[in-house]
């Protein structure tokens, strides 16, 4: 189960912000939120809107092999 707890950090020690009850040894996961970034981010180039370039990209695909309506049937059945 996950329970988000907010916590400040004050010089370098994490304080909860409310009373937790924790277990002995229970493991955390925590969640650094930083206004801060400390790393600078690569742009990204903007996306090609030429959808030819996906053409016959799954002619040879074991998955989309056979007859497409038959793919489709399977499908279906699958959801009954």
């Amino acid at each position: 189960m996950y329970q988000a707890i907010e916590a400040i950090s004050k010089s370098g020690i994490i304080q909860l912000l409310e009373p937790v009850q924790l277990e002995e040894n229970e493991q955390l996961v925590v969640l650094r939120i930083s206004k801060r970034s400390t790393h600078t981010e690569t742009p990204v180039s903007a996306p090609s809107k030429d959808w030819r370039k996906f053409v016959g990209l799954l002619k040879l695909s074991p998955v989309f092999g056979d007859d497409p309506l038959a793919i489709q049937q399977e499908m279906r059945n699958d959801w009954d």
